[in-house]
């Protein structure tokens, strides 16, 4: 019975994916700061698609429509309204959300996806809402040939394909895949907030998700995540020749995971180790740091967000830096990978633009065209970035930039 409806299942897909669409993409959640610069990105620099702005008013998305360089049709669909998002699904091939918290926002959207086949990325940090919607849906779009994509933006694409290209220079560097990853952020200039990802954080924190393990997340390939490196600043580590301090990193708790999750999914190495720390160039920034994330993390869990936002400490929901400052930051990841033998091989992710703006614009924007270019494939999942595109996602970021003009991409990577 079981396999009779799965066959009707496909046969309905292939029915589907045979009768063009209304849409290539649906961009919900368009009006929010991320949703905006999403919007200009994706209208500015990949003319020719047949883009939709898609949320709940209507004169708001008109009016980030008026400012996009070619423009967008209009979508009504409330989060909350299982038919409007079920018709909405049924109409594109494509949905990125920005839409978060997105247990709240996005649960709903993302069961319509994958009852429709129709492929889905957002840039969700809840680690244990990505955990249950595999849970949940991977075996129907597995079915129904929908990818799921959540974590597509700054958390978790820098972790997630930076670790799989780390994997792979070490595996050709030495003739093994190293047995240990050690993800070190070492440098945040000028990196802001934006209000989106603080209620996302609140959210997560004040009300924990505890995700489920069921067979649609478990693998034979085991990851032990090393939840205790950098939880200490007076651990160091070199890099490059310099003495870093260790300090915990705010987005670990939503990377980890989906590194585990590919190393499963795509087999690097049974028993993995892997883990994520800051590693900042003193003790005192590594000290302030761990003080910072501590107090914040607390205030946040006593659901004092509103207490926050009137001192001005964090941004409004729906603002965030300005192009001209997103455009000013950088960021910079390093990757150590270390082999059985003790073998050890670097990889440096260096980012230009805000990590909450332009990295995550291009990050979720790049997944959606990725998951657009393999619309009947026959593929489907719950899927990592790592696990769904992998060297494809990497091809469009290496050569992806905010202005046609700018003398380097976004990303560059070099190896060691």
């Amino acid at each position: 019975m079981l396999s009779l409806r799965r066959a009707t299942t496909r046969a309905l897909t292939a029915r589907r994916l045979s009768t063009k669409r209304e849409y290539d993409l649906v961009l919900f959640g368009a009006t929010g700061y991320s949703g905006r610069m999403c919007a200009d990105y994706l209208l500015r620099t990949h003319k020719g698609l047949r883009v939709a702005l898609a949320g709940r008013d209507r004169a708001k998305l008109e009016k980030v429509a008026e400012s996009c360089a070619v423009t967008p049709r209009i979508v009504i669909a409330d989060a909350q309204d299982a038919d409007a998002l079920q018709r909405l699904a049924a109409s594109t091939e494509v949905v990125a959300s920005t839409a978060g918290p997105f247990r709240k926002y996005g649960s709903l959207l993302v069961e319509a996806c994958a009852q429709e086949g129709t492929s889905y990325a957002d840039i969700t940090g809840e680690s244990g809402w990505t955990l249950n919607m595999a849970a949940q849906h991977h075996e129907t779009c597995v079915s129904t040939g929908a990818i799921i994509v959540p974590q597509a933006g700054f958390d978790s694409v820098p972790s997630d394909i930076g670790t799989m290209l780390a994997i792979k220079h070490h595996t050709a560097k030495t003739g093994a895949p190293p047995s240990e990853i050690r993800t070190y952020v070492t440098s945040m200039r000028g990196a802001r907030f934006q209000g989106g990802t603080v209620d996302t954080l609140a959210h997560e924190l004040a009300e924990p998700i505890r995700p489920v393990k069921p067979s649609a997340v478990r693998s034979a390939t085991k990851t032990k995540i090393d939840w205790t490196h950098g939880t200490k600043p007076w651990q160091t580590v070199q890099l490059n020749g310099k003495t870093r301090y260790l300090s915990p990193f705010i987005m670990a708790g939503a990377n980890c995971p989906i590194v585990r999750r590919s190393n499963g999914l795509l087999d690097y190495k049974d028993g993995l180790v892997y883990s994520e720390a800051m590693a900042l160039p003193s003790l005192k920034s590594a000290v302030q740091n761990f003080a910072v994330l501590g107090i914040g993390t607390s205030l946040l869990k006593m659901g004092m967000l509103d207490f926050l936002r009137k001192r001005g400490m964090v941004p409004a929901a729906g603002a965030g830096p300005t192009l001209k400052q997103a455009r000013r930051a950088s960021y910079e990841y390093v990757i150590v990978a270390t082999g059985d033998d003790g073998s050890r091989s670097e990889t440096t992710w260096r980012g230009n633009g805000d990590p909450s703006a332009i990295a995550t614009t291009i990050f979720l924007m790049e997944t959606a065209l990725g998951l657009l270019a393999k619309r009947g494939s026959g593929e489907g999942g719950v899927l990592t970035p790592a696990a769904a595109l992998g060297d494809d996602l990497w091809a469009r970021l290496r050569s992806a930039k905010w202005e046609a003009a700018d003398e380097v991409p976004a990303v560059t990577v070099e190896h060691a």
